[in-house]
């Protein structure tokens, strides 16, 4: 794999930017788009100027496992006025009906609501799952405007690798993940 490209390109007017602080997350991008700019950094200390873009899109990324209350002001201030920040994440309802104790999904709820926010699992990996309201509070404290929300089933002929977490006959009952739209102010 190339190496990151260094700030100094960046800044001199690169349209899109990979960001991971998995290397080897880094190397598969590598291999699907080999002249996008990829940089290895911590998405809670993003290593770029204020105002430099006019779309942060994360998918599944760092708006789900960095911390939301320190994710979501980098995003605005690296985002220009007007910037669209767009993400996908893990509806929180799968979180709500997994049974970590048979490590399966089920169609009751296994979790008290009031248990969203920092989920951590065996493996040592950290989930954020935060409620509806929690996102909308945080996304206006720092200055966004929500413009849209989808909540997403799986469509009839789906297939998944994710079928221990969200297995598709689930997925196509109640939405296994939600994209969020909005809008710097």
């Amino acid at each position: 794999m190339a190496p990151p490209i260094g700030l100094s390109r960046l800044r001199a007017g690169a349209r899109l930017v990979g960001l991971d602080l998995s290397g080897a997350q880094l190397a598969h991008a590598r291999a699907a788009s080999p002249t996008l700019p990829l940089v290895l950094a911590n998405g809670e200390q993003l290593p770029f100027a204020e105002a430099a873009f006019d779309v942060v899109f994360c998918d599944h990324g760092a708006l789900s496992f960095c911390e939301p209350a320190v994710i979501v002001p980098e995003c605005a201030r690296v985002l220009r006025r007007g910037g669209t920040l767009a993400f996908s994440a893990t509806h929180p309802l799968l979180y709500l009906t997994w049974n970590r104790k048979e490590q399966r999904q089920t169609r009751k709820l296994c979790l008290p609501f009031a248990d969203l926010g920092r989920m951590e699992f065996d493996e040592g990996t950290i989930d954020w799952s935060l409620p509806a309201s929690v996102w909308i509070r945080l996304l206006r404290e720092h200055g966004f405007e929500i413009e849209d929300l989808f909540e997403l089933c799986a469509p009839a002929a789906a297939t998944t690798t994710y079928g221990d977490f969200a297995p598709v006959k689930w997925a196509r009952r109640w939405p296994a993940e939600w994209i969020w739209k909005a809008r710097r102010r």
